[in-house]
């Protein structure tokens, strides 16, 4: 899913080169098609979480899929900059569906001991999508026009439904206990009282735009300031999203292994994401040598950060939150980070349209250690995450028997 979830919104990055010669159309008209996503992905990202919770995987996966790809396909029609904007804009809107329902099935089958490699593993389907989408789309806007892209892509999704559908209604073979009495799921009035989940949103707002840098701006920075071809493109650009993908399961691994021999499962998925920042800011660091060897090296410390970063990140809502908000955490932190990443964006449209590269890394350099930051100083180790059952009386309490109110049957959803 999130395979194709990537692919989808990659498509653009790979092909604009050819729909401006095309339809004739700007460096700025770009950052504003990429902030019209964002700008949907941001809002509807906390929505997605919402209705996942309601509804459940399944459903909400299906029909997050169905419309994205619809959307997606719709591309391949576009004549001007307004149909671009406006299908720009619903694809951020159905997007957000993809992560808050993989993590929102991850987090219902599958222990704290597993979730670390289980979300690095799809994790690394959302590279493996960043991975195949150069030589893919390169091929098919070569030989069949760029319309073309958008419209197989959108395709594959439709196709990949019915394979969800039965895949989905297997029986779960977690270990996790049920719990009685759940009670509904957290308000944004709530989470957003909640330090925790204000902790974990803040490492979205920062942390996040790195991955949308690697998206959405690679190819353009590889093809206007590295001076690579649109074949050479084709041929080399999915390396970086391969050490992507490796990384995020070494990452998610290590940190499994960790949990699985004692260690905190925040605790671990924190260190990980520690080193994965000093690793980015490293690579950053060689941005501006343009000998191939050095340009590589840049690619592979960067990209192996971020993975290792995104193999683990995505584990926090399950190790910190009860299940039952799960999906609101990680969609209300997501918002969080599309809108760092719409700020960002804006930066690197500017930086790039004045040719000074140099502040984009600059920036990256900075982002992945303040986004690490709130997770040390809010987001204890200790916590564990599972839903107790309801209070027999109208008394609330928080995971350690504190009172927190004396409303009638309504237990406190997060504490």
């Amino acid at each position: 899913m999130l395979l194709l979830n990537y692919l989808d919104r990659q498509v653009l990055s790979i092909v604009f080169v050819e729909m401006k010669k095309d339809l004739g159309f700007t460096q700025w008209q770009y950052t504003a098609a990429v902030n019209a996503f964002l700008a949907a992905y941001g809002v509807m990202y906390v929505g997605s979480g919402l209705i996942l919770d309601r509804i459940g995987a399944r459903y909400g996966v299906a029909l997050f899929v169905l419309l994205w790809s619809l959307v997606s396909a719709l591309h391949g029609l576009v004549g001007g900059f307004t149909g671009l904007l406006v299908l720009r804009f619903l694809l951020g809107v159905t997007e957000p569906g993809g992560w808050t329902g993989a993590i929102k099935t991850v987090s219902e089958r599958f222990t704290a001991t597993q979730r670390g490699l289980a979300n690095s593993i799809f994790t690394s389907g959302a590279g493996a999508g960043a991975l195949i989408a150069p030589p893919a789309l390169v091929f098919l806007t070569q030989h069949y026009g760029w319309r073309s892209a958008f419209i197989v892509t959108g395709a594959c999704g439709l196709l990949w439904l019915p394979f969800w559908w039965r895949a989905s209604g297997l029986p779960s073979t977690t270990v996790v206990e049920p719990v009685q009495h759940r009670p509904a799921g957290a308000t944004l009035k709530e989470l957003l009282r909640n330090r925790r989940a204000l902790a974990f949103a803040a490492t979205r707002f920062f942390g996040d735009s790195t991955g949308y840098f690697l998206m959405f701006w690679l190819p353009q920075h590889l093809l206007q300031n590295k001076r690579f071809s649109f074949v050479l493109l084709g041929l080399v650009g999915w390396i970086p999203y391969l050490i992507k993908d490796l990384a995020a399961v070494f990452g998610g691994y290590v940190s499994s292994r960790m949990v699985a021999a004692g260690k905190p499962a925040v605790y671990s998925r924190k260190l990980m994401m520690s080193i994965a920042a000093v690793l980015v800011a490293a690579g950053a660091a060689l941005e501006h040598y343009d000998a191939p060897v050095l340009v590589f090296l840049c690619l592979l410390l960067t990209s192996f950060g971020m993975g290792m970063w995104s193999g683990n990140f995505h584990s926090i809502p399950g190790d910190a939150f009860p299940h039952r908000v799960v999906a609101t955490v990680h969609g209300l932190a997501g918002s969080c980070g599309a809108v760092g990443g719409v700020l960002f964006n804006t930066l690197v449209g500017y930086f790039m349209g004045t040719g000074q590269v140099s502040a984009i890394f600059f920036t990256l350099a900075l982002l992945m250690p303040l986004g690490v930051l709130p997770l040390w100083l809010w987001v204890r180790e200790d916590y564990v995450p599972e839903d107790p059952p309801a209070p027999p009386t109208d008394v609330s309490t928080d995971r350690d028997g504190t009172v927190l109110s004396a409303s009638r049957n309504r237990p406190d959803v997060v504490s």
